[in-house]
């Protein structure tokens, strides 16, 4: 996935509520940058002077308040970037699908995108794999502690809520998936983050061993785009 026109580097200064971002501009200028990412942002955004990476909001999306950037990456390590934007993860989900990148996903072909499904919630994708319909819900994943990649980085109500709505789609003979975009590519594997969101471990190893499946895929940011790199594995414990 390419964005419209390369990123523009900038330095993070702070963050105020969940999505304002001071960013130092090259020019010294300090701004206001949009954060689309409402998450703790542990082990990408913590620390003043982290290098950022910042898009242009089109005119459209602008009102007399808000911002002219939007924080699409940040740089925590040398060399190291993270896509701190989830609403990519969507897009990134399809090119997976679409380009038959993952193998688990290879025979998958998408019907239909955030289909109303459980009692109050949507799934991102409902797809059709070897004649059965599979309901897909996809997270993205930023946060790391040693080589794994953890979901989620703040309590999260709503992930362990659609983790109990995939699982009763299995009742009806449908298939139901979880797919983790991992927005950075140091990561080896992907694990649910018990210390963040106890309850989020259960009822992600409740809902796989009652047959919702799990894939993650790991994606390369760099200043042109991100690109889908190879399929993790995805654990229910670390060993």
């Amino acid at each position: 996935m390419r964005y419209r026109e390369p990123l523009t580097p900038g330095t993070f200064v702070r963050r105020e509520k969940r999505y304002s971002v001071l960013v130092r501009l090259p020019d010294g200028q300090e701004v206001w940058a949009h954060s689309p990412n409402p998450g703790r942002l542990l082990s990408c955004l913590e620390s003043p002077g982290t290098p950022v990476y910042l898009s242009p909001v089109p005119e459209r999306e602008k009102n007399p308040t808000k911002y002219r950037f939007r924080v699409e990456q940040s740089e925590p390590l040398t060399g190291v970037r993270v896509g701190i934007n989830p609403l990519l993860a969507n897009k990134l989900a399809e090119e997976v699908i679409r380009e038959r990148l993952h193998p688990d996903l290879a025979d998958a072909g998408i019907l239909a995108r955030e289909v109303p499904f459980g009692t109050e919630s949507r799934v991102d994708f409902l797809l059709e794999m070897k004649g059965r319909r599979l309901f897909l819900e996809v997270k993205s994943v930023t946060f790391r502690e040693e080589d794994a990649g953890l979901f989620p980085d703040a309590v999260s109500e709503r992930a362990s809520r659609h983790l109990a709505e995939l699982e009763k789609c299995l009742g009806n003979g449908d298939l139901a998936a979880i797919l983790f975009i991992v927005q950075r590519s140091d990561v080896k594997y992907v694990l649910p983050a018990d210390r963040i969101d106890p309850l989020y471990g259960k009822a992600f190893r409740r809902a796989t061993a009652n047959g919702v499946m799990a894939f993650a895929m790991r994606v390369s940011p760099d200043s042109t785009g991100l690109y889908p790199e190879i399929p993790l594995e995805v654990r229910s414990h670390n060993f």
